[in-house]
Parts: C-alpha cells; sequence; structure tokens
C-alpha cells in the first residue's frame, strides 16, 4: 500500500482532482491499497474539512473506499473521533493512528495506552478497525510492545494491525511473532525482503509514490532472495528522495513528471525545495529511474511499452 503525497492547490488544500489521478496513476502500477493523510501526505497539518472533503471528492471519483486506509492523526481527540466516524461512514478498509507529536518528553506507557483507549472509546463503534502507528522519529512516542498487547487484549477485534516505521528490523519480527493475529505492516521498504518472509501482511510506503512498480516486483518476488537482489536498486532511488524532507522530494518527482507544477507545494512548516538543489534531484532521480528495467519504471517507460500511466498524471 502506499502512503500517498496529498496535491495542494494554490490556497493550500488538498487538490482532489489532481489527488484522484495520482491514485490511479499508482493503481495503473499495481498498487493494493492507498492510505491517505499519513506522514508522507501532511495529514495532520490539514484541517478536519479539507479530510473529510477530500475523502469524500476521492469516492465520489470512483476510487473503491474498501482499497483506503485513512490515517486519523490529529491533536485533539474530538477531531480525531470526527474524522474516524466520518471515514468509517464511507466504508474504508481500516482507519491509521499514530501517537499525538505533544508532550514528546513526558508520555508514558500508561499514557499511550489511556490516549488509545480514549480514542477507542470516543469512537466506540463495532465496526472500527484500527492500525496502530509507530513512528517515534515523527512524533517523539513509541509504541511498546506492551502497550500494543495491551491494546490487544482490552480491545479484541477493534486492533487491525501495526505499521512500524521505526526503522528497525528486530522490533518489525519481534511484532510479526507477539502478534501474528496481527495485520504487521513495515514502513522501511528495504525491510520487505525479510519481513514478508517472516509473515508480515505488507507494507505501507511512501516511496511507491515515485517507484511503485518497482515496489510492486519486489512484493511479487517468489522468495525473498529474489527480493533482495532488488534491495540494491530500492536504496539507490531512496538516497536521492531522502536528500530532503522526504514529501518534498516526492512531490518534486511528481511535478516534473506530470507537468503540474502544484505538486511542488508543501504545507507549512515545511519548505519547497529551493533551486539549485531540486534541479539535482530530479536529474539524478530520474537519471536512476532511467537505468531500471523497463518494466520497473514509472515516469520513463520505454518506447514499445504503452504509456498510458503517464498520460494519465499529465491530462487536463
Amino acid at each position: 500500500m502506499v502512503a500517498a503525497a496529498t496535491p495542494l492547490t494554490a490556497d493550500l488544500h488538498p487538490d482532489i482532482k489532481l489527488l484522484v489521478r495520482h491514485i490511479e496513476m499508482l493503481f495503473g502500477a499495481g498498487c493494493d491499497g492507498i492510505a491517505l493523510f499519513g506522514t508522507t501526505g501532511e495529514g495532520t497539518e490539514f484541517s478536519v474539512e479539507d479530510r473529510t472533503e477530500a475523502l469524500d471528492g476521492v469516492i465520489a471519483a470512483g476510487i473503491a473506499p474498501g482499497r483506503l486506509i485513512v490515517s486519523v492523526g490529529a491533536l485533539s481527540i474530538p477531531d480525531i473521533a470526527r474524522l474516524a466516524h466520518h471515514a468509517l461512514d464511507r466504508g474504508v478498509d481500516s482507519l491509521l493512528l499514530m501517537p499525538p507529536c505533544v508532550y514528546r518528553g513526558g508520555i508514558t506507557e500508561d499514557g499511550t495506552f489511556r490516549f488509545y483507549a480514549t480514542v477507542i472509546d470516543r469512537i466506540s463503534r463495532v465496526d472500527l478497525k484500527l492500525c496502530l502507528y509507530h513512528f517515534p522519529d515523527i512524533c517523539g512516542v513509541p509504541l511498546t510492545t506492551r502497550v500494543i498487547r495491551r491494546l490487544d487484549e482490552a480491545y479484541p477485534g477493534i486492533i487491525s494491525g501495526v505499521k512500524d516505521s521505526g526503522g528497525d528490523l528486530d522490533f518489525t519480527e519481534a511484532l510479526i511473532g507477539r502478534f501474528s493475529h496481527l495485520s504487521i505492516y513495515t514502513g522501511s521498504e528495504t525491510h520487505l525482503p525479510q519481513t514478508l518472509a517472516a509473515g508480515a501482511r505488507g507494507t505501507i510506503c511512501g516511496l511507491g509514490n515515485a517507484m511503485p512498480r518497482l515496489m510492486r516486483a519486489m512484493f511479487d518476488a517468489p522468495t525473498a532472495f529474489d527480493r533482495r537482489k532488488l534491495v540494491p536498486a530500492l536504496l539507490g532511488g531512496d538516497s536521492i528522495l531522502s536528500r530532503k524532507p522526504f514529501p518534498a522530494s516526492v512531490k518534486a518527482v511528481l511535478a516534473s513528471a506530470s507537468g503540474e507544477p502544484g505538486w511542488n507545494r508543501v504545507l507549512p512548516p515545511m519548505s519547497e525545495i529551493a533551486m539549485p538543489e531540486r534541479d539535482w534531484l530530479l536529474r539524478d532521480f530520474f537519471s536512476w529511474e532511467q537505468n531500471l528495467p523497463p518494466a520497473w519504471r514509472i515516469f520513463q517507460p520505454s518506447e514499445q511499452e504503452d504509456r498510458s500511466q503517464v498520460v494519465k498524471m499529465k491530462r487536463a
């Protein structure tokens, strides 16, 4: 699943038409589903109204809600509950929730449990499927196995899985081993060979925005050994996009590939990538992609290949 970047209008609201075209491109490139308004999608910087209107617009455009995971992270628990009810009423697959990035140094395991428990009690729906989101580098609050166990036991059937973006393979494998009944997703794409072999459900990843066919090829490779052979190619592209803040880098690539300069917009406090660094990043990224086998490219297919996915991104 791809943690989708969110294109913006000139007044910094989600550009729903461009977002729909992006999602269509990703599905056409082999992605199984989309996570909306996560960290790559700058979700917590949007208002509740922006996020609910964007979800309604995406579904109205024909995107199946059952292929969507919606991140409902916010600083206010009532806002989280509003976002959750709206998404569940639309029939999305599940919800994704990270602890809020406030009081970073003072939140204990009991506090983390209390946060999730309060959210679940406030939502109070039997159709709730909640995927916990471990990303301590962003929010400063880790999700420990003890907290996950407490939540799973207190709310059986509600906790559907864990997205682990902590970057610690040992921790991801521990989650897979201890919570085999939950869907464990890695947010670290280079760990996919090992985590799939250990029993992970898959990945919810930001890199899929810019290299969905390569991610699909890694997922579909028959063995962990075959998947590991794709890791150097993945690392090559990742190292280029990681020179600058990741959402801005991905958006720069999408703006250049689609001919839509609006893709370059990011929400404050993030900044667009300044020149000449943006040109250098784009030069190196498209050079990296050109060296991939044609079947793995998304922006520069071979002359013989159907270019419909690229055209779809550029249509008026």
